[in-house]
């Protein structure tokens, strides 16, 4: 057996390995195991802060006028946060929130997925539900019906919104860290995707099915050692068809807010979330040429 294989072999606890992955045949051999990597959830975290920033920036705008005077780049922006939102109020928010969300899925990361975008969008519109609420209630008083009764916006509400959205997508983000666990073994990759006491499943990939094993690591996770290894099947070869189409008039515009609305950065790598490949791990390299030789004995004694 090669070197790299039996190393990584003798270092991992078997019992531990067989006690997580239960599906494990009594003849496969546990040879790797591994987990997403803090760094590797490294902007989950980092829009967390942002999330952060921005309802705390807008309940110092709406309370204090510390900015004026004050001179730089960050003191600016305020100044210009604080005439939108004298302006428009807390719709200001929304629009802030939206250029968030827009930015986050244009970036084509790791956090530009479906439900990260829907969570920016709905936390965005939270304050300007009271101003719509504030409005019925404003119609109803005047059709001389009772009021919904709903307390008036307070700007330091920002601040408590701030910590509970906050919050919220950090648990949203630890959970998912520590929901997946990757194993290579002589036979199979598993990809185990636990969600605390309310979801457990497996995704097994047979070496002798796949065609081939990708990494992908970005610049920051080259510089930090980590990143994924897709495994390969046939259907992800499936080339997409190369269909020309010619769009006139009216298809045009709507073809062009189509795009302002969903259009992001193409890569040339693969993309794929942490339940479809190994995602986020230590020293992606040597768990590629692991698997890579797990690989090539498997298809060797399959010839033989």
């Amino acid at each position: 057996m090669n070197e790299i294989v039996s190393e990584s072999r003798d270092s991992i606890d078997e019992d531990l390995v067989r006690k997580k992955f239960p599906q494990l045949e009594v003849n496969e051999t546990p040879i790797w195991m591994g987990a997403p990597t803090f760094l590797s959830y490294s902007p989950r975290y980092l829009l967390a802060v942002i999330i952060f920033s921005i309802h705390f920036i807008f309940y110092r705008v709406a309370v204090t006028v510390y900015a004026e005077g004050m001179e730089g780049f960050f003191y600016t922006f305020l100044r210009i946060i604080d005439q939108l939102f004298d302006l428009i109020d807390v719709f200001a928010f929304v629009i802030v929130m939206l250029l968030i969300a827009r930015i986050n899925h244009f970036l084509n990361i790791s956090t530009s997925n479906l439900r990260t975008t829907l969570f920016l969008l709905v936390i965005g519109f939270i304050p300007s539900t009271w101003y719509v609420i504030n409005i019925i209630d404003w119609i109803l008083l005047l059709l001389g019906k009772e009021g919904l009764n709903v307390p008036e916006w307070f700007d330091t509400w920002f601040l408590a919104l701030g910590i509970i959205n906050t919050i919220m997508f950090l648990i949203y983000t630890v959970t998912s860290q520590f929901s997946y666990s990757y194993l290579i073994t002589d036979k199979n990759i598993y990809i185990r995707r636990k969600i605390l006491f309310f979801y457990n499943s497996i995704t097994i990939f047979s070496l002798d099915e796949l065609v081939n094993l990708k990494t992908h690591m970005s610049y920051f996770g080259k510089i930090m050692g980590y990143g994924n290894i897709l495994p390969i099947v046939e259907e992800n070869l499936e080339m997409q068809s190369k269909v020309k189409i010619q769009r006139v008039g009216f298809q045009k515009v709507i073809h062009i807010i189509k795009l302002l609305i969903s259009y992001k950065i193409v890569k040339k790598e693969l993309m794929k979330p942490p339940s479809e490949c190994i995602f986020g791990v230590k020293k992606p390299m040597r768990v590629y040429e692991l698997a890579s030789e797990l690989m090539d004995e498997n298809n060797t004694e399959s010839e033989i």
